[in-house]
């Protein structure tokens, strides 16, 4: 089975890298796009980090400030009969789109208008039907920016002191390294332990430069947290 996050795994707990089925049964959504809005009761707005066709991330994070930029999403309106050039805030005038509902709420924080920033958990696509939760974010700021001769949106997050109960163990060393970097590493160790091939207990260590999937044995602890295990 598949769908818009890709093939979906038998559920393996406890783990920051969670499956397709997993993410969704977690969040109560099809999710089938980048940005979903919610902000009601204890539900949280969900981004999904995705890689490009090229394989490039169009997300930015930047470890040193501990910020994420997150792209908008494509517009498709009826007029076109597919993507429109420009992201949109709303159709017709009237309706936002989702950048809309994002935008809205980054600058009514801003503006101090709102309390409290939208919280926003995002996930970051290793594979197809494979998931790292990054953790909650706090949303700041939104922008609009023209790049390759379009209008795009730009959305500015923090890392969230929050937790959810619905969530297993984020170690913040994984959580900040950038989604780029730990899909690189999960596609070289095709989703095994580096060292033995061993899949459960796994984690992303980082040993200088270097970025390493392990288990738990190889990282030198009597038992993990991770895929399988």
């Amino acid at each position: 089975m598949s769908n818009f996050l890709g093939e979906v795994h038998v559920p393996k707990r406890p783990t920051s890298i969670l499956s397709a089925s997993e993410l969704m049964e977690r969040e109560g959504l099809m999710l089938q796009k980048s940005m979903n809005f919610r902000d009601k009761d204890e539900a949280l707005s969900v981004f999904l980090v995705l890689a490009k066709e090229d394989g490039e991330f169009k997300d930015a994070w930047d470890a040193k400030k501990l910020r994420l930029t997150f792209e908008g999403h494509d517009s498709i309106t009826k007029e076109t009969g597919g993507k429109s050039l420009d992201q949109l805030l709303m159709y017709g005038g009237e309706k936002l789109t989702e950048n809309g509902k994002f935008y809205k709420a980054a600058h009514a924080f801003k503006d101090g208008t709102r309390a409290e920033p939208l919280q926003v958990q995002v996930y970051e696509k290793l594979d197809p039907g494979v998931w790292f939760d990054k953790g909650i974010f706090d949303l700041v700021d939104a922008v609009g920016v023209t790049e390759g001769g379009r209008k795009v949106f730009k959305f500015l997050l923090l890392p969230a002191n929050s937790e959810r109960n619905d969530r297993d163990l984020v170690l913040e060393e994984e959580r900040f390294l950038s989604a780029s970097v730990k899909a690189a590493a999960w596609e070289k160790a095709k989703g095994r332990c580096a060292a033995c091939k061993l899949q459960s207990g796994l984690r992303f260590v980082q040993s200088g430069k270097n970025i390493q999937l392990l288990c738990a044995k190889d990282r030198g602890e009597a038992s993990g947290w991770g895929l399988l295990g």
